[in-house]
């Protein structure tokens, strides 16, 4: 009942749903090797949603960021809560996608930062390599 004199904000909502349109991609999946798995699934909406936290970081837009992450984290929670894990367990998960999610984000923010290779360690581990076409695409977000 409380959610009814919440204010939206529909320009986070419309980006939200970006995002998520955009991290759903079979191609990231099939063409690029992420693991369809429900962390391979979080790097990609993580991946998705740096561009747009980097951003507003810099835009100095930090209701705009603190929406989007709690967009992200809501809908992961629940998602948690749909695949059947225990509600002791919840709070626990999520706060290490939190302090992955905010790992992400210092690093994307940093001056000098390889984007490219910043997510080939999340998604494929310290020794994991990615395609070209990978590389191509993450460039492209953070151009």
């Amino acid at each position: 009942m409380f959610s009814l004199f919440k204010r939206k904000n529909t320009e986070v909502e419309a980006v939200y749903e970006a995002i998520i349109t955009d991290a759903r991609q079979p191609k990231l999946y099939t063409e690029y090797n992420v693991p369809d798995t429900p962390i391979g699934r979080f790097e990609m909406v993580a991946l998705h949603a740096m561009p747009y936290f980097v951003t507003y970081a810099k835009a100095n837009e930090g209701g705009k960021t603190q929406a989007l992450f709690d967009m992200i984290f809501a809908d992961i929670e629940q998602s948690f809560r749909e695949i059947g894990v225990g509600d002791l367990a919840v709070p626990k998960k999520m706060k290490r996608y939190m302090k992955d999610m905010n790992g992400m984000i210092q690093g994307h923010m940093a001056a000098n930062a390889d984007h490219v290779d910043i997510v080939r360690r999340n998604v494929f581990g310290d020794e994991g390599t990615m395609n070209t076409k990978f590389k191509a695409y993450i460039k492209g977000l953070f151009s």
